[in-house]
């Protein structure tokens, strides 16, 4: 019989690769929910803490409402492939066969044609009363039968594709030498409670890799974070005057982002939300003339049609990459999820892939004391 818990289980012990399967493993069923999975076509999902999360979703679990939002919610839906299962089809099969347990819910996002010939995907949101998670099913082309996982590249170099892509595309503000051959790509929103949260343990690797190239790409998800892409318009035309202003103003919305949210957010009697734009703006150029910029420079720049492209391209290339929250990040390719208890993991996977390119950690560059 299958178990709901034990497939959330099984879901979260991919932890941030598959190295570590044995470790998540051994994490209580509530725990292992929030464990990181691969950033590609997953998302990290951390228990609701703060009110602030309540009102927004990305890869961090949102309180649960009646219609909580997801950071599959947040990318645009794809176009159904020819002949998929329908919503409601899929609707059928989790309630037939999960229904026995009332605290489980489930919300079916998205189906479209997996890259696996002959296999159809499906975005399905599980919920509990403990967290929420975006897992993955596939459907056979006959619809007799139902495959529970992630998909990962295959081959000697199963990374390749998204590292070039990377190379190519990537263009948010970095640090770091920019000829580096380890470079790490995170994917965020400036208005995501869990992208702020673990923006403490992305310093540290910057620390600890001060070989490393770092990449901050905006990924705003506008669906559910209204005023993202208003600070990714100013966080971009900052990036492209001065890198290191750009670190600050970002360092600041996060530092304030609750604040920020407050000033701006207003909601009607029915729970709707709506920006004010002038004191967004108002913020986002103090913030701006905090770091150092031009607050009438960057905010032209940001009203600007040109950046308006560049925050859609950025965009383009989060779901190319099949990230469908934030945060997300990429080293050399290899996608990862990002859990602030997991540090050490973390760590220990981009020191892999810095020895594969010949480069080491900080630690490993150090002469050992005797």
């Amino acid at each position: 019989m299958i178990s709901m818990r034990n497939l959330l289980k099984c879901s979260a012990v991919l932890l941030l690769s598959i190295p570590l399967f044995a470790q998540a493993a051994k994490k209580p069923v509530s725990k292992a929910v929030s464990a990181a999975k691969p950033a590609s076509k997953t998302a990290t999902t951390v228990k609701p803490d703060s009110k602030a999360a309540a009102t927004a979703e990305t890869a961090s679990a949102s309180k649960p409402a009646p219609k909580p939002a997801t950071p599959a919610e947040a990318a645009t839906s794809t176009k159904p492939a020819s002949g998929a299962p329908t919503k409601a089809l899929v609707d059928q099969f989790f309630k037939r066969t999960f229904g026995y347990d009332p605290n489980f819910q489930v919300r079916v996002l998205d189906i479209t044609q997996s890259s696996i010939p002959d296999l159809y995907e499906a975005t399905v949101r599980f919920i509990t009363p403990d967290a929420q998670q975006t897992v993955h099913w596939y459907i056979s082309k006959d619809q007799k039968h139902a495959i529970f996982g992630d998909m990962f590249p295959f081959g000697t170099d199963p990374f390749e594709q998204p590292r070039t892509e990377l190379a190519k595309s990537a263009f948010g503000p970095t640090k770091g030498p920019a000829d580096s051959k380890l470079v790490i790509v995170e994917f965020a929103d400036l208005e995501c409670p869990a992208c702020k949260t673990v923006q403490p343990m992305v310093e540290k690797l910057r620390t600890d890799f001060p070989q490393a190239r770092f990449v901050f790409q905006s990924y705003p998800l506008v669906r559910i974070h209204p005023w993202s892409v208003r600070s990714a318009s100013f966080l971009d035309c900052i990036a492209r005057t001065n890198q290191n202003q750009a670190f600050t103003f970002m360092e600041s919305i996060f530092a304030h982002q609750k604040e920020i949210d407050a000033a701006v957010r207003n909601t009607d009697a029915e729970e709707k939300a709506t920006i004010d734009e002038t004191i967004l703006t108002e913020r986002m150029r103090h913030y701006t003339e905090a770091a150092g910029a031009n607050p009438a420079k960057i905010q032209a720049c940001a009203d600007s049609p040109e950046t308006a492209e560049r925050i859609k391209r950025g965009q383009a290339l989060a779901k190319s990459l099949n990230v469908i929250g934030t945060p997300a990040i990429f080293v050399n390719g290899r996608p990862l999820g990002i859990d602030p208890a997991q540090y050490d993991s973390l760590k220990m996977i981009v020191a892999f892939e810095a020895e594969h390119v010949g480069l080491g950690s900080k630690d490993s560059e150090e002469p050992k004391k005797k």
